[in-house]
């Protein structure tokens, strides 16, 4: 398999996973950030962040990983590419989770 292809299809499985996630997150984060966020441009500000994170980190780690497969077969690049965007999710997860623990909702 050609590096390019490789790369194409390990973009995609990272992507596809990424939206997966944000989408399944959208409306309890929206939820969350309306209790902590003093307005709705504070909400839309850490909604569309977090959404780029959620993106960016499984794309990071899939790329770097990627590069490491030596034999490149379809089913080892995707099985290195969904390893590496979990891997990249959970971590990204896990920092959102924190800093969103960490904050103190508004007094009513």
């Amino acid at each position: 398999m050609s590096q390019p292809f490789a790369l194409c299809i390990s973009v995609i499985v990272s992507l596809c996973l990424s939206t997966s996630i944000a989408v399944v997150m959208m409306k309890p984060l929206r939820g969350v950030l309306n209790q902590l966020c003093p307005g709705s441009h504070a909400t839309n500000f850490w909604m569309s962040f977090t959404t780029v994170m959620l993106h960016v980190t499984p794309l990071l780690f899939t790329l770097l990983f990627v590069g490491t497969v030596t034999l490149a077969d379809s089913v080892t690049i995707v099985r290195t590419a969904l390893a590496s965007s979990l891997f990249g999710a959970f971590a990204a997860l896990l920092v959102v989770g924190y800093q969103i623990s960490r904050a103190r909702p508004l007094s009513p």
